[in-house]
């Protein structure tokens, strides 16, 4: 088996033809690939490294059908050809766009390469290239500034012995301009003249016969490893979506996502204000019209149709989704949403609630809402959230639109938490710790130090407080020593930060205490508004951590039960 050749091959291909195809069109780009982003110095980085024949890295492209089947542009500063591209750049656009513009002269910037770094006049020979200092012999202009020296200018060039890398191929004649100025003896000029030819064919040879590797998917490659192979080669580059994918693969069919998107941003500020990522509509709109959110699926099966007939439903569904769980569930935030991807079946099911009358609607929202609730609790999106999706949009069709429970969602068919695990858990357990705080946020949760409900703070001014210091929680209270964990969700409280930074490291009955009795009055009353208990022999009043987190336990669990419509398994905590 390991005599076989592999899959994909590197080919060298060698600057000169790359450019040549890049100017006739046969080479482009597809149109998910961000725009040329290197500086200059970059630029100049590399064509030092072709210069030293350096390795550069290795190109990845991938050929293309005769007929229109995938959005591509050309590289910047190429005219229009009226051609197809034969291949399109995957890996390495931004080598071949600095290399492109360099060795044309077109762009912002043009690069020149000084000569006498790299001549020894005095002993009528090159010098090594180790020898060199390329950081003086190479640098960018920038055409579009005033600078004390006009390196276009001719005579400046040939004073300075200065040459525009576009003209690498073209420099006999200046050679012979340059050896004339400085050299007065004909002979002399002559043997400059040669030098400089050398000069040429040793140092400026590579600008046009360096290859690099260049890898060639065929043409049948499925976009899933396109998507894989450009994310595993890009790690720190733009990362490549399937947005980005089916951007390029539906433009050729009229569907223009980019735009489509940035129409959906700008009626719907609720996706932008939550930074819903738009594969994640194309996930919910896969939900629609195929029944999957998986990648491939999304990548494979969804149609440029597809898109045309579920769009509109689908954005509109995304806002409406977002917007219940803001003004209904607490999630103030996209930092306080336990998930993201439950987002996907919500709002793939929207679209048929909107419709439904009154009392069925607002049968259908109580059930959406105890399927986000149960999901949040049971943390079911925590592992294999695409196939979650999947499942939980079929179960979601079913259980909204029926007066039988025939199919219940998962998370609602199967609610297990128990009043240990809610007791024990803690707050780094991200999707059960956020569906607490925004339950109580829901439920009128108010900042104590304001007094303003958490819901109408500015959500970026948001942040948790313990309600027991560290500090104050000692082993010695408790018989069960897992208690003894101060990092406890029940231990936490949203607040706004002034009020964090007001309390500091102090227990927080502790600085309650410091206040006066109408202040402290007005404390205990937000504090409760928390569902903890703050009363004359309470655990906060008497300090008793244990005490605290099975009074507050008590009132979660009541709350859960009411959001989740569902029993919390009792194990004696």
């Amino acid at each position: 088996m390991f005599k076989e050749d592999p899959v994909f091959k590197a080919l060298p291909e060698s600057i000169g033809s790359l450019v040549v195809a890049i100017q006739r069109g046969t080479i482009a780009l597809p149109d998910f690939q961000r725009n040329f982003v290197w500086e200059p110095k970059r630029t100049v980085e590399l064509l030092k490294s072709v210069i030293s024949r350096y390795p550069a890295g290795t190109l990845l492209t991938w050929e293309q059908k005769d007929e229109a089947n995938f959005g591509y542009r050309l590289f910047h500063g190429v005219a229009a050809t009226g051609r197809r591209p034969a291949r399109l750049v995957l890996d390495g656009q931004q080598r071949l766009t600095s290399m492109y513009q360099a060795l044309t002269g077109v762009g912002d910037h043009r690069f020149f390469i000084r000569v006498w770094p790299f001549v020894d006049r005095a002993a009528m020979e090159l010098r090594p290239l180790d020898e060199v200092d390329l950081d003086d012999a190479i640098f960018a202009h920038d055409s579009r500034r005033r600078s004390r020296f006009n390196p276009n200018d001719q005579e400046w060039q040939i004073k300075n012995a200065t040459f525009p890398v576009a003209e690498y191929d073209r420099l006999r004649p200046w050679f012979k301009k340059l050896a004339r100025s400085v050299e007065p003896d004909r002979d002399a000029a002559d043997d400059l003249e040669e030098l400089l030819n050398q000069f040429r064919d040793k140092y400026l040879q590579p600008l046009e016969s360096y290859a690099f590797p260049v890898v060639d998917l065929p043409v049948s490659t499925p976009l899933v490893a396109v998507c894989n192979i450009f994310e595993t080669l890009n790690r720190s580059g733009k990362e490549l979506t399937p947005f980005d994918l089916l951007t390029a693969k539906f433009y050729p069919q009229g569907v223009h996502l980019r735009d489509l998107w940035s129409e959906a941003i700008a009626r719907y500020p609720l996706l932008q204000e939550f930074k819903v990522d738009a594969y994640g509509i194309l996930q919910a709109l896969s939900l629609r019209a195929r029944g999957s959110a998986q990648r491939s699926d999304v990548l494979n099966k969804l149609t440029a149709q597809d898109v045309s007939e579920h769009w509109e439903a689908t954005v509109s569904g995304m806002s409406d989704v977002l917007d219940f769980l803001k003004r209904q569930c607490g999630a103030v935030s996209p930092e306080w949403l336990p998930y993201g991807m439950i987002l996907v079946p919500m709002a793939a099911v929207f679209p048929e609630i909107t419709d439904l009358r009154s009392q069925a609607k607002a049968t259908a929202m109580e059930k959406l809402g105890r399927f986000y609730w149960c999901s949040v609790f049971t943390e079911n999106y925590d592992q294999g959230a695409n196939s979650q999706a999947g499942a939980d949009y079929k179960a979601l069709r079913a259980w909204l639109f029926s007066d039988e429970e025939k199919r219940v969602p998962e998370a609602v068919a199967e609610f297990n938490l128990s009043d240990t695990d809610l007791l024990l858990a803690r707050f780094n357990r991200k999707a059960l710790f956020r569906g607490l705080m925004t339950l109580l946020v829901r439920e009128g949760a108010r900042d104590f130090g304001t007094a303003q409900a958490i819901s109408n703070l500015p959500p970026m001014n948001l942040d948790t407080l313990r309600v027991f210091a560290k500090s104050a929680v000692s082993v010695s209270e408790f018989e069960d020593a897992e208690l003894c964990d101060a990092e406890l969700a029940l231990n936490r409280i949203l607040v706004d930060r002034g009020t964090r930074k007001d309390v500091g490291d102090r227990p927080l009955m502790e600085y309650i205490e410091a206040q006066d009795a109408g202040t402290q009055r007005k404390l205990i009353e937000a504090v409760e508004s928390h569902f903890i208990e703050a009363g004359e022999g309470s655990g906060l009043a008497s300090q008793s951590y244990e005490l605290f987190l099975r009074e507050r336990l008590t009132q979660i669990v009541d709350l859960i039960e009411v959001a989740t419509g569902c029993s919390i398994v009792y194990e004696g905590s």
